[in-house]
């Protein structure tokens, strides 16, 4: 028995790639924005010492995280997939808070930073965002 073709992927529709060009620019905005000392201040998503969380997509999460792998593959080449379910020992605050929420993460280096993305294990899962200056575990 021979398993049926698996249909061609459609082409992005228009509103699909307004959507990818939206949360390109909330990513780039996210990058550039100053990473506070403290926990609170102000700007997009919620932060920490050296880093910043946002959230990118709740509908179709996995598809919203799908679709930036290629966009930032090109900008700042392969990322590193980790396994943050698995974490032991010191690790910098911005991880461990991350690690609650996603299993695993791909992670870019961007200038001075990384970026990290990555879908939540609750429902509705939703795209997250890590910007942060600290290392990976």
């Amino acid at each position: 028995m021979t398993a049926a073709p698996r249909p061609e992927p459609h082409p992005p529709t228009s509103s699909e790639v307004r959507l990818l060009h939206a949360q390109l620019a909330a990513l780039d905005l996210l990058c550039s924005h100053v990473l506070d000392t403290e926990h609170g201040g102000s700007g997009p998503g919620a932060c920490g010492p050296g880093y910043r969380i946002a959230e990118l997509a709740r509908e179709a999460a996995q598809a919203a995280h799908d679709a930036l792998v290629v966009p930032l593959t090109k900008r700042w080449g392969e990322p590193v997939r980790l396994e943050l379910r698995d974490l032991a020992g010191e690790i910098p605050e911005s991880w461990a808070f991350l690690a609650t929420l996603v299993a695993e993460v791909d992670i870019w280096r961007t200038r001075d930073r990384r970026l990290a993305l990555g879908v939540t294990r609750d429902e509705p899962a939703r795209l997250l965002a890590l910007v942060t200056t600290a290392d990976p575990p």
